[in-house]
């Protein structure tokens, strides 16, 4: 029995010390209690990557239930927010506490949470609760518009799992998304569109600014009893097709009592036959002048895929409206401006609880033009009046300044904006003068009118003189036999015949034997600093540079192309707009002054590129064609002012004997008081008196310009 009890005080200590070790090891390796800097830590990470669904699980359950916020919404929410922001970046930091705080908020909590809050030194206790716990944190969001800086809490909450654990997880709030943000409001990004800039005339008078029009449209349930009879009917009155109203009525948003607009309508009442049709003003883009500057100023159209396609920088969207012609798309980007934008908070109604972030949109530039809208209106008239196709350009031979630039035929360009009908479309595309060519550019073999820059040169090189005769017989003539059975043809028997007989009667012949005798080298010389090479710094137009070979022919080393070039013929194509600036030097004692269409857009000075003597040598020549009877126009003579100018046929043939399409030119100025020139071609004049019939065309405008200076 003595010996029991010895053996059990000997297992006491044992079984003590057994127990102190079960305790201590139970202890040493009880699992850590989470801390809230783990949980904020967390939250900033995923936050940063966007990790949303990782963002979810750190929320209390009960400040979800109480949002109503499901995983898939929380996410969804999350996403749409962001994207619709076009957040490209997030950085959240942690903001440190002061110390004052951190102090404070270790001595509140002196138990577990002591050590963690003297480590991390960015959140604390709240109000000494050791289960509440809050961390300030700022946000920095790069969005498309710029960055956008907030402060945000978080306010952590210690909960007990079932297993007796306890976590820290964050009370989610709409704020933490957005500070202002409360239950039920939504961010909002607002474009602002930039008014489009307006193109001017050189009074200020507008060419392309901002208009009304009326648009009909049918709302489905007001159509009757009977819709498809009624759509039928509204289809025929508007000359639209049944299947084109159908097709907007199908539309996606399309109700009942909706407004689905159709087309345009210059009427300002609906009959009263017509069930379902509505009317509603609209701003367009409006163009004053219509056809008679719709080459010049083009029109706007909606964005196009293909437009969205090609734009690099990305500024485009489908809702936009984008110069398709005209200086309205060479000018683009000055007249469309910058679009704005604003990134703002709204409530369920959509009021505006705050704004983030605004930009606001840049307003397009005005462009002035040095073009006179009533000359423009007078010589469309002039061309056009006649059914022909053609082109005339109006310009100041002192200062380059362009009064009208004109193109036949045309098209209404406020139809473009509008809308056009499938039989305006069609009407456009079944003619075959083609109203969509801008011929104001075109480039043309100039025929005759370059003889007068022919003779400039000839002049230059010493080779031609002004009494300078040749005597030539019949209406046909070549250099010798190498030219094989290639001849020189003239309209008017006449010999001997010298430079001013040349120019006055328009011989070939004459000009042909010059140009050979001056050989090609200083023909070259002597024609091309008239501008062959240049397009006067007109990108705006599209302009392409004229010339007087193709480039494998430029040095002219075949004689019979030379001839032909010497009298605008061979492979020389110009356009109306350097045939014009190519007379300048006639007016301006040898200085070639360069078309001006832009105000205030830098130019170059004129350059004197034929002495004064040869360029009123050329001008009194010129003066002659008008004035002397039988002088080609001689129907000029009656308007006071003293013209000169120069006629030009030019013939298009495939095949040498061929009959070609003939093209008439007329250049003219006055010489007395020099403020206008004037280029002009029409096409197919053949039957019709060749470049006579542009003179008859053009001397009722001329009269009444002599008249109205």
């Amino acid at each position: 029995m003595k010996s029991k009890r010895k053996l059990l005080y000997g297992l006491l200590p044992i079984l003590f010390a057994g127990g102190i070790g079960m305790y201590l090891y139970m202890q040493n390796n009880k699992p850590e209690e989470a801390k809230p800097q783990t949980t904020v830590n967390q939250y900033i990470e995923h936050l940063q990557k966007k990790e949303f669904d990782q963002l979810y699980s750190l929320m209390s359950p009960a400040s979800l239930t109480e949002a109503g916020m499901t995983k898939e919404q929380f996410v969804e929410k999350y996403n749409a927010i962001y994207t619709g922001m076009q957040v490209s970046d997030i950085k959240a930091e942690l903001q440190p506490l002061q110390e004052a705080e951190t102090e404070a908020g270790a001595d509140a909590g002196a138990n577990t949470d002591q050590k963690a809050g003297s480590e991390a030194k960015t959140g604390q206790e709240n109000d000494g609760n050791p289960d509440l716990y809050e961390a300030n944190y700022n946000l920095h969001l790069t969005t498309f518009l710029g960055d956008i800086s907030e402060t945000h809490t978080l306010k952590l909450v210690r909960q007990e799992l079932e297993d007796g654990s306890k976590i820290w997880q964050i009370n989610w709030q709409p704020s933490l998304i957005l500070s202002d943000m409360v239950k039920g409001s939504k961010v909002r990004v607002k474009t602002l569109f930039p008014a489009r800039g307006n193109i001017v005339d050189r009074d200020g008078l507008p060419l392309a600014t901002q208009g009304t029009m009326n648009e009909w449209g049918i709302v489905p349930e007001k159509l009757g009893d009977q819709p498809d009879q009624m759509i039928a009917r509204i289809a025929d009155h508007y000359n639209v097709s049944v299947e084109g109203i159908q097709k907007a009525l199908n539309q996606t948003w399309v109700k009942p009592g909706f407004f689905v607009p159709i087309g345009s309508t210059e009427e300002f009442d609906v009959p009263d036959s017509l069930s379902g049709v509505a009317l509603q003003s609209k701003e367009v883009r409006y163009y004053p002048l219509g056809e008679a500057a719709a080459h010049l100023i083009g029109y706007v159209r909606k964005a196009t895929k293909e437009d969205l396609d090609k734009d690099t920088e990305g500024y485009y969207r489908a809702e936009d409206w984008i110069g398709k012609a005209g200086l309205e798309q060479s000018m683009e980007k000055q007249l469309r401006g910058e679009r704005g934008a604003l990134i703002e908070i709204t409530d369920q109604a959509g009021n505006t609880l705050s704004e983030l972030i605004r930009k606001d949109a840049v307003d397009g530039k005005d462009v002035q033009l040095t073009i006179s809208s009533a000359q423009q209106k007078r010589l469309y008239q002039t061309l056009s009046g006649g059914g022909d196709a053609g082109a005339m350009v109006m310009m100041n031979p002192k200062d380059g300044n362009l009064l009208a630039l004109v193109s036949a035929p045309s098209y209404d360009p406020n139809k473009m904006v509008t809308g056009l009908t499938q039989a305006e479309w069609d009407a456009y595309s079944a003619n075959e003068k083609l109203p969509f060519i801008n011929r104001v550019t075109t480039r043309y073999a100039p025929g005759s009118t370059f003889k007068a820059i022919t003779a400039a040169a000839g002049l230059m090189e010493n080779v031609t003189t002004a009494d300078k005769t040749h005597d030539i017989s019949g209406l046909q003539w070549r250099k010798d036999d190498s030219w094989g059975g290639y001849y020189v043809k003239r309209v008017k028997s006449l010999s001997p015949v010298n430079m001013v007989d040349a120019l006055v009667y328009s011989d070939n012949i004459y000009f042909a034997m010059e140009a050979t005798e001056m050989g090609s080298a200083k023909f070259i010389e002597g024609i091309q600093k008239f501008g062959f090479g240049d397009n006067f710094g007109m990108d705006e137009l599209y302009l392409k540079p004229s010339q007087y070979a193709n480039e494998a022919h430029k040095d002219l080393s075949s004689e019979v192309l030379l001839a032909d070039t010497s009298y605008g013929q061979g492979e020389m194509l110009m356009s109306p707009i350097h045939l014009a600036a190519a007379f300048t030097p006639f007016v301006n004692e040898g200085k070639l002054v360069k078309p001006v269409l832009i105000v205030g857009k830098e130019t170059s000075d004129p350059a004197a590129i034929i002495t004064p003597d040869v360029a009123n040598t050329v001008k009194n020549a010129l003066k002659e064609v008008v004035s002397r009877q039988g002088g080609t126009g001689h129907a000029l003579s009656s308007i006071a002012g003293g013209l000169a100018g120069k006629t030009g046929t030019a013939e298009l043939k495939a095949k040498k004997g061929e009959q070609g399409q003939e093209n008439g030119f007329f250049v003219t100025f006055d010489t007395e008081s020099p403020s206008f020139l004037l280029a002009a071609v029409i096409e197919e004049v053949n039957g019709r008196g060749g470049s006579h019939y542009v003179v008859d065309r053009l001397k009722p405008f001329l009269e009444k310009l002599q008249l109205d200076q």
